[in-house]
């Protein structure tokens, strides 16, 4: 690093009125630089025999230093692959892209970041993925109660506790509907691990973790904090396990879910692409998108 700092950064969210998006915005220009808000689904992109022009509002994007995505906010097929497209070509035309496209596929997919994760050796719950209605079945009744979650998916929708004997009774009907509406046609499933209530969300910035706390689940197993989530000052290390974590899947801004057991072993739960720190803030002793800001704008 030269010690100059990037001057023209954009911002992708899905919702740019968001305190995460104007905080952000503020961090930035604080420390001089010029920022653009991106709709992902305001982008075009425009090409023929000699030239490819990517454009927001009329705004050339390739006139970035550097794109922040914050969320690519695309639930069907088409604009995923278009919005994954789009920050592929950005990166090949020299925009700077956090987290790299590659990073941020990866992490879309939890079964690949499982493996990558298993791959280096870290602590994560025995884990099934198959596509095997019967093969997934098997693995309930062998491992009651566990967890059911989609293979792709944020916020912790479609993330299921499978502790009622009904539901044990009913499995083929249960994982049937799971997978209609969230797994769609593929199944995530993880031992339970035994906890004292709550787990552990880091979130990691260029390896280093900024920022940690809790996470109180106030009905289910879901601790997402806009699901309900309370937050609460976390006093346990998680530094090498959530350093560990994201480097495992290429991430420079990434939170990282740790759950510990009854004996105090700590497991890695997930790796998320695009963070929230609504909850963090109100813990944390410090202000997380100026750390953010001051660190990712730093040539």
């Amino acid at each position: 690093m030269t010690g100059e700092r990037l001057t023209t950064i954009g911002l992708m969210s899905s919702d740019p009125w968001s305190r995460r998006v104007k905080s952000l915005e503020e961090a930035f220009q604080s420390l001089g630089a010029s920022v653009t808000h991106i709709l992902p689904w305001k982008v075009t992109r425009r090409g023929s025999t000699d030239r490819h022009v990517i454009s927001h509002e009329g705004f050339d994007l390739t006139d970035l230093e550097m794109l922040l995505v914050l969320d690519l906010g695309a639930n069907d097929i088409g604009s995923f692959f278009n919005r994954v497209g789009v920050l592929t070509a950005l990166t090949e035309m020299g925009v700077q892209i956090v987290n790299p496209i590659n990073s941020i596929l990866l992490m879309r997919n939890k079964a690949e970041t499982m493996r990558r994760l298993i791959s280096r050796g870290l602590p994560v719950p025995e884990t099934l993925i198959t596509e095997s209605l019967e093969v997934a079945a098997d693995f309930v009744r062998e491992h009651f109660p566990c967890v059911l979650k989609p293979i792709t998916g944020f916020g912790g929708l479609g993330v299921q506790l499978i502790e009622r004997e009904f539901d044990l009774e009913n499995i083929y009907d249960y994982l049937k509907f799971h997978s209609q509406m969230f797994g769609k046609g593929a199944f995530l499933l993880q031992d339970y691990v035994r906890n004292p209530g709550y787990d552990i969300r880091a979130l990691v910035l260029e390896d280093e973790v900024i920022a940690s706390m809790q996470r109180i689940a106030t009905e289910g197993i879901t601790t997402n904090i806009h699901q309900g989530g309370i937050p609460r000052v976390n006093h346990t290390d998680v530094s090498q396990i959530a350093v560990q974590a994201a480097q495992s899947v290429n991430g420079r801004l990434v939170g990282v879910d740790i759950i510990p057991d009854l004996e105090g072993n700590l497991w890695v739960l997930e790796v998320n692409a695009t963070p929230g720190w609504s909850g963090l803030q109100q813990v944390a002793g410090i202000d997380i998108s100026h750390e953010i800001a001051n660190t990712l704008s730093r040539r």
